[in-house]
Parts: structure tokens; C-alpha cells; sequence
């Protein structure tokens, strides 16, 4: 079939960062948007769809067969990767929360990866402290905005990290230079301005959690700076 499909900024910050690879695999695809997607651009040469749920698959069936791709699409009903067979070099594990995916990636592991991508939609904190600890490192970061929502897409190998701190965790690594990277920063330091300001009002203080959230709020006021100032300087 020859129409085109498209994708909304988040999923298209995806298939930038997974592609181009040999064999896709998209763990949690729902509609499998993505890898119909990267298929038709050349991205991939084949794709393995993969979701716990009969409902999504039935979705992403449809999709796979109105876009003539049954052939070179698989699904797989699989609880993460248990069942996915290890023939991908290329992983994305996105829209769902941070605990989950470093959960998905604790139980099994992606070792014949070459790239991973992964998008958490809640607890980015989360998921970086679980990379940090399980010898992955974090390549890059790239900020999305999507209407009123921010998101974050993380490129990342089964390379051990640095050392790193409680910060690290809250800060994005090596977050691309865009005007989305200006907006996520700003919307951070503005979501843990608010809870430094609600640890202030309680009723007993909790001074340790306070030192840390305005720490915390610098570091982020900072970056936001550097970026705004690196952009500024970009533009003309």
C-alpha cells in the first residue's frame, strides 16, 4: 500500500533515535504505529511487535495488514522480552512508566542489542538510577514537547556507567540541544520548585529533603541557562 503513515513528535523522536537498523523490536507497541513506521522509511528491514495484551495485538494486526507489512512485521504476545525471540540489534521499550520499563529490562536483559531506546511517560528518576546501577550508560537524551505534555527519549548501551550521584538521576544526560530540550528544563525545575515549596509548608520539615530539592533546583536552573545561552548563541 502506498500511503505513508504518520507519527506524533514523540514516536517520531523514537524512530529517529532506534533506526536504521536490521530487526526492530518494539516491546509494548500497541498499534504498532512505530514499527509500520520505520518499515516504510527504510528504517528496518523487519520488526517484531510485542505486547502482553490480546487487545493491542488484534490493533497492531490491523494496522500490519492495511499497510501490506504482515510479511516483514511479527507479532509476538510476550510479558516483556521472555518470549521475543534474540534476533533484534535494535530495542525500543516505550510509553510506559520508568519503573516498568527497568523492570522489563531487569528480568531479561537485552544483550544482542546494538541500540536501545526507551521512552518513559512517568518517573524518568526512576529509570535512570536502575540504568546507572545495571551497567548500562545513558548516550543521550532528547526532549520532546507535545502540546501541553514534555516527554524524554533515552539512547542507551550496556556500557557501566560513571560514578553517579542522587542528582543524576533527576538531571537529563547529554540532552540534545533543541528548543523542547529549553521547555522539559523549565517544566522540571517548575514541577520540583513546587514540591520544594510544599516540604517548606509541612508541618515538620523535612530538612534533608528540602537541602536536596533545592540543590537540585540550582542544578536544573543552571542547565536551563547553559541551554538557553548555548541556543541563543546558535541562532545567529
Amino acid at each position: 500500500m502506498d500511503e505513508l503513515i504518520a507519527l506524533p513528535p514523540r514516536l517520531l523522536a523514537v524512530s529517529e533515535l532506534a533506526g536504521p537498523c536490521g530487526v526492530l523490536a518494539d516491546v509494548g507497541t500497541d498499534h504498532a504505529y512505530l514499527p509500520v513506521f520505520m518499515m516504510q522509511r527504510g528504517l528496518c528491514d523487519r520488526a517484531l511487535a510485542c505486547d502482553v495484551n490480546e487487545g493491542p495485538l488484534l490493533r497492531a494486526k490491523s494496522a500490519v495488514e492495511k499497510y501490506g507489512l504482515d510479511y516483514r512485521i511479527s507479532l509476538i504476545r510476550s510479558d516483556g522480552l521472555h518470549a521475543v525471540p534474540r534476533e533484534y540489534d535494535s530495542l525500543v521499550i516505550a510509553g510506559m512508566g520508568g519503573d516498568l520499563i527497568a523492570r522489563i529490562l531487569q528480568e531479561c536483559p537485552p544483550d544482542c542489542a546494538k541500540k536501545i531506546t526507551l521512552q518513559p511517560m512517568t518517573k524518568p528518576e526512576v529509570l535512570r538510577r536502575f540504568l546507572f546501577r545495571n551497567g548500562y550508560s545513558i548516550l543521550r537524551e532528547r526532549a520532546i514537547t507535545e502540546g501541553e505534555k514534555h516527554y524524554i527519549v533515552f539512547s542507551v548501551a550496556r556500557v557501566p556507567a560513571p560514578c553517579f550521584s542522587d542528582f543524576d538521576c533527576f538531571l537529563p544526560q547529554n540532552l540534545d540541544l533543541t528548543p523542547d530540550a529549553l521547555e522539559y528544563l523549565e517544566h522540571s525545575l517548575s514541577s520540583h520548585q513546587k514540591r520544594l515549596l510544599g516540604l517548606r509548608r509541612a508541618e515538620i520539615p523535612d530538612s534533608e529533603a528540602i537541602a536536596f530539592e533545592e540543590s537540585l533546583s540550582q542544578r536544573l536552573n543552571a542547565m536551563w541557562q547553559a541551554y538557553s545561552r548555548r541556543l541563543r548563541y546558535e541562532t545567529f
